[in-house]
């Protein structure tokens, strides 16, 4: 090529980006939609018994950590979710991510924390696992301890949208951002545990406009390949 034609190469149409993810993942979900919003095409890797590459092989060839998801970026591999929606955003055209006005992006990127940081670590598989076997809890119990702090979360998030000084259409802006990339997989996990979230109003109407949206209904469990079928969660 010459030095004009590389001048006008679209490297970001060049990548091949492949995200280890599963149906239900809610890390992996963000990411699906942040990609999905971008417009960027990726290849879709399962893993686990219904995708197609198993946790073990995940775990020894890509992650050792074991944790969900990984995006490979020409054979590069980025783990968290947090720093891949940061990469989508830093790397690929489009609508921005994030709010333009500098408060409001912070609060976005608040709200986010506080479902990344606070609430999505205690619905995790692995937590619960250690808590039934290591410390005596059933059901019963893991299930009051989950709602106990699923809750001080969710009220925390609809605090922080009551305290807009103006209202918008999604969480901190009149477009998605990533506080409604973070808030939507986890409304999807109080449907899963049976949370009830009815005192929420302004969470579910987010929830409601944002599933509305081609590229989050594109990123929901339901429509990934490793999906097990009718039934599943």
């Amino acid at each position: 090529m010459s030095k004009d034609e590389l001048e006008e190469v679209n490297w970001e149409r060049i990548m091949h980006l492949k995200l280890y993810s599963r149906y239900r993942n809610s890390a992996g979900q963000r990411v699906r939609t942040a990609l999905n919003l971008k417009g960027v095409d990726y290849t879709y890797v399962g893993v686990g018994s219904n995708g197609t590459i198993s946790q073990e092989d995940y775990n020894r060839d890509v992650n050792p950590q074991g944790l969900i998801p990984t995006l490979s970026v020409d054979g590069e591999l980025v783990t968290q979710s947090t720093a891949l929606i940061e990469f989508i955003e830093e790397t690929f055209d489009g609508s921005s991510l994030f709010p333009d006005d500098p408060l409001m992006r912070a609060r976005s990127r608040a709200f986010a924390q506080v479902i990344a940081c606070e609430m999505h670590p205690i619905n995790v598989g692995r937590v619960k696992a250690h808590l039934v076997a290591e410390h005596g809890q059933n059901d019963a119990d893991w299930e009051r301890w989950y709602d106990h702090w699923a809750h001080h979360g969710y009220e925390t998030l609809e605090k922080q949208l009551e305290a807009r000084t103006t209202k918008t259409a999604f969480a901190f802006d009149d477009k998605p951002t990533v506080a409604d990339l973070y808030l939507i997989p986890q409304l999807y996990n109080a449907r899963v545990f049976n949370t009830d979230v009815s005192a929420y109003p302004l969470l579910n109407e987010i929830d409601e406009r944002c599933r509305a949206l081609e590229a989050f209904d594109k990123a929901m469990p339901k429509n990934q390949p490793d999906f097990p079928g009718e039934g599943a969660i």
